[in-house]
């Protein structure tokens, strides 16, 4: 009864037109579900070892519906965990995906800061892991943003590529850059986004393809500039001021006694 109420008021949107009344069903309500889903998944192995130590072993075969229903129950909680990328992907898709047009690669030469459309991407997905990260245990956080930049790196340069020649809302038109500077400050801007991506907090670095698929694309391989190798400045030895040892003079004595002696 749980596992089919809570999809049909969390996945089926059915809590917006329900006595709660929500507006939509965002992160957090899919975060709390989740964790209810996992405890109950956590507690049915002990619930089928309770009851298999108290029925007959003919009864044993009822267990299996409890075996069902954890299968469920598993299935449902990967659902909602697709459910996040799920959001992410409509709000690059039809929120950010438009002001691809307004980017000019060209013309952004030498700025630090990413475009509007990378950096509302960054800042997207930074809002989103601050909501689950005090919500999600450590290992599901991890899992639900692999996820996530696993779509992002497909994602990201095929938005480019449609938007390359096709006009938006509001008549704008995206191009490639067609100089070297400006190919590299679009491949730069996307290297510090996913820079930006795998520095969340318990997040497991994803390895991005994204930078790759633009350097074929723009037919320019981002290199990075070397380091100057630090000057080693040799340093003249100063001369020791130790004392230099002095023979000590002769005894005049000791050569007669030893002049005697030979005699």
């Amino acid at each position: 009864l749980f596992n089919s109420r809570s999809t049909s008021l969390v996945l089926g949107a059915g809590a917006i037109n329900s006595a709660a009344r929500l507006k939509s069903i965002n992160a957090k309500h899919l975060s709390l579900v989740t964790q209810c889903l996992g405890m109950t998944i956590s507690i049915l192995p002990h619930v089928r070892a309770a009851l298999m130590a108290q029925l007959p072993t003919k009864q044993h075969t009822l267990l299996s519906e409890l075996d069902k229903i954890k299968k469920e129950y598993a299935e449902h909680n990967e659902k909602v965990l697709t459910k996040f990328v799920t959001i992410i992907g409509g709000i690059v898709e039809h929120g950010l995906a438009p002001r691809i047009a307004s980017c000019d690669f060209d013309s952004r030469i030498g700025k630090e800061n990413c475009c509007v459309f990378l950096d509302g991407v960054s800042t997207n997905t930074r809002k989103m892991h601050q909501v689950l990260r005090s919500l999600l245990p450590p290992d599901h956080l991890q899992d639900v943003f692999s996820r996530i930049l696993a779509y992002l790196d497909g994602k990201l340069p095929a938005l480019f590529d449609v938007a390359a020649g096709q006009k938006n809302s509001k008549g704008g038109v995206f191009a490639y850059p067609k100089t070297d500077d400006g190919k590299r400050q679009m491949l730069r801007e996307m290297e510090r986004t996913t820079e930006s991506l795998n520095g969340l907090p318990g997040v497991r670095p994803w390895e991005f393809q994204a930078i790759r698929v633009l350097e074929r694309k723009l037919d320019l391989t981002l290199v990075e500039e070397p380091k100057a190798a630090p000057v080693e400045v040799a340093v003249a030895e100063e001369p020791s001021s130790a004392p230099v040892p002095v023979a000590a003079p002769a005894d005049d004595n000791s050569e007669q006694e030893q002049q005697q002696q030979q005699q």
